[in-house]
């Protein structure tokens, strides 16, 4: 008979270790490699990993158009009697939806003023984007569309305060991720990063919850109070959206862009970096478009504490800020030196948004983007300027 081999009994403390390796740390490791794998096929939201941008909008996913645009689908050859403007921007191309953002109002516009479509007007906008993300995204998609016109929507509140020349903003899991591209490991086409996805995506649903619980509280707060984030005069009801911050978000998040035009650290050259990166962007741009013979204008869209007194009073207030120390239209003078010094064609919404601002809110309640006014305003101020290149282009010849 064969003899059975002694059976080993572990010390108590191996046990437990034994027993914390089985029901935690393995099993961690396991949902950590199933959400690497599965990626692909699990979660397939609105937005997927991209190698080139970082990450896309999945084509035809809710209602967007073949290259995940807000828009519908358009022939990529176009008519030989259309004009085609392509426009470029941030989530700016996303509020009010298909209809309701300024870029479709903005093509019904021409439609009435010609009296049938003459114009398309191509919402090209991805949201969490910068200007140089948005040349990846034009010199990979947008030229595909042959425009006769590019539009940059330039937002001055975070297109320079993200700009990290090194930032690659990435999809994992359907979540959000800025990495450096220079670090960036890739491994069966699928980035890897040093961060437990799992928590990651804990992480990130408690924090949905816990902003969509303070958003909620700001809904139940007296008018009075709720006045005093907009307008302290009587306009009309605010507009609110799915995206609505808490207020105390909002104001940090204002606070944040507002920073960027601190006088002292623009005069050390703290911004020097981020400013550099936008303007070699844009002007790159200019140099694809000219060599294609295609038009370019930038239009400068306004962060709310900018054209807002009563925001800017909030803010004020809310963090003792002393406004001596800050130039809060910085990013535009910036800009703008920045294009007239190369010829760049531009149109500035911010003069107009002040004055409209006084009567009707423009912005959404506590949310960085455009109401319906917003979307109605900026459509006018474009179609004033973009007519005349349309109307000068389809005049009769003179004979």
């Amino acid at each position: 008979m064969k003899k059975l081999l002694p059976s080993v009994k572990l010390p108590p403390w191996r046990q437990i270790l034994l027993l914390l390796f089985c029901w935690t740390i393995l099993p961690f490791f396991l949902v950590e490699v199933i959400m690497i794998v599965s990626e692909p096929y699990l979660f397939r939201g609105l937005y997927q990993y991209d190698p080139d941008m970082g990450f896309k909008i999945r084509g035809h996913a809710n209602g967007n158009n073949q290259f995940g645009f807000n828009d519908r689908d358009y022939p990529l050859q176009p008519d030989p009697d259309i004009f085609r403007m392509l426009i470029l921007s941030d989530s700016f191309n996303w509020a009010g939806g298909q209809q309701g953002n300024y870029t479709a109002l903005l093509e019904n516009q021409f439609r009435e003023h010609y009296g049938q479509h003459q114009v398309d007007v191509i919402n090209a906008g991805y949201p969490g984007t910068h200007t140089a993300e948005q040349l990846a995204l034009l010199k990979k998609y947008g030229l595909q569309y042959n425009p006769h016109l590019v539009v940059l929507g330039f937002f001055v509140g975070n297109d320079f305060v993200d700009a990290d020349p090194y930032r690659k903003r990435i999809i994992v899991n359907d979540l959000y991720i800025d990495i450096d591209r220079r670090q960036e490991l890739i491994i069966f086409g699928y980035p890897i990063i040093p961060k437990s996805r799992l928590l990651l995506f804990i992480q990130q649903k408690y924090k949905i919850f816990r902003e969509a619980a303070r958003s909620q509280q700001s809904h139940q707060l007296p008018q009075s109070q709720l006045v005093a984030t907009t307008e302290a005069i009587a306009l009309d009801e605010p507009e609110t959206s799915p995206g609505i911050l808490s207020l105390e978000k909002f104001l940090d998040v204002e606070r944040g862009r507002m920073s960027f035009c601190n006088i002292e650290k623009l005069q050390n050259g703290d911004r020097d970096a981020n400013i550099n990166y936008i303007l070699d962007s844009i002007s790159e741009m200019n140099a694809i478009l000219q060599a294609r013979n295609i038009k370019f204008i930038v239009a400068i869209y306004p962060d709310e504490y900018q054209v807002n007194d009563h925001l800017l009073n909030q803010l004020q207030s809310t963090f003792y800020l002393n406004l001596d120390d800050y130039d809060i239209t910085c990013q535009q003078n910036i800009l703008i030196s920045h294009l007239e010094s190369n010829n760049i064609p531009y149109i500035d919404l911010t003069p107009r948004f002040r004055v409209e601002q006084q009567n009707r809110h423009l912005y959404l309640f506590q949310e960085p983007h455009w109401n319906s006014h917003g979307n109605q305003l900026a459509k006018d101020i474009l179609f004033e300027h973009l007519v005349k290149i349309t109307d000068s282009v389809f005049a009769p010849e003179e004979k």
